[in-house]
């Protein structure tokens, strides 16, 4: 893995021949990455990162900065829009119903005695769903990437998109569930190409681009637009 700091600031390169343009993207967890095509001079990519620093400490300053969603229930209030698959739905409050919450007709509908419950029908409603989509997405790939995971579950991640585990288990977040079809497809890439290189070294992503050629853009569009899809 190649790094490139300029002042106080550290980023790992990493270069491709398919990339005609630097981009800056900062991960979850605050690393600065510096995805550029192959050989650009250094004084060029510096000139990038001083242009691009107050934004570079603005996004990382509104990490610091957040705050943990609030523990009291949430209210859930007729014409709210909630993702998934990348669609957004639009709630509806119905007063009887045959299950708490359901996506019927395009919309979302709650059951209104279940409103405060909300939140957490919300993700029983989402790691079911996403689970059943996964398990119709994954088999294509063991194929290709040779090996099958132990276990597929949903669970709360935190920051994460997924895991995978020294046991083979693969572990995704619900909100995976929100997001759309082409993004699903390159966590669920990431997490299976684990299985056979637990490392985020050059072998890894250059399995990576074997299924998917144009896993940067993902990665970045990823980057700059996930925090969008939550509760």
């Amino acid at each position: 893995m190649k790094t490139i700091n300029c002042g106080e600031l550290s980023f790992e390169l990493r270069e491709s021949n398919r990339r005609r343009t630097v981009e800056i993207t900062i991960e979850p967890d605050g690393q600065l990455i510096l995805a550029t095509p192959p050989k650009v001079p250094l004084d060029k990519l510096e000139k990038i990162i001083n242009q691009r620093r107050f934004w570079i400490y603005s996004k990382l300053l509104q990490k610091e900065s957040i705050k943990q969603p609030p523990t009291e229930p949430q209210t859930y209030l007729p014409g709210q829009g909630f993702y998934y698959l990348g669609r957004s739905y639009r709630l509806k409050l119905v007063d009887t119903a045959q299950t708490p919450l359901r996506l019927y007709q395009g919309r979302f509908e709650l059951s209104r005695q279940h409103q405060q419950q909300g939140r957490e029908l919300f993700i029983n409603w989402y790691r079911s769903h996403i689970l059943q989509h996964l398990e119709s997405i994954t088999p294509s790939l063991i194929s290709r990437i040779g090996k099958q995971p132990k276990s597929i579950q949903i669970r709360e991640l935190g920051n994460r998109w997924g895991s995978c585990s020294s046991k083979n288990d693969i572990y995704f977040h619900w909100r995976v569930a929100l997001l759309p079809h082409g993004m699903i497809e390159y966590v669920v890439v990431h997490e299976m190409v684990h299985l056979v290189q637990p490392l985020h070294n050059q072998d890894f992503w250059d399995k990576v681009e074997r299924i998917l050629p144009d896993w940067e853009e993902r990665k970045e569009w990823l980057a700059k637009n996930g925090a969008v899809f939550t509760l």
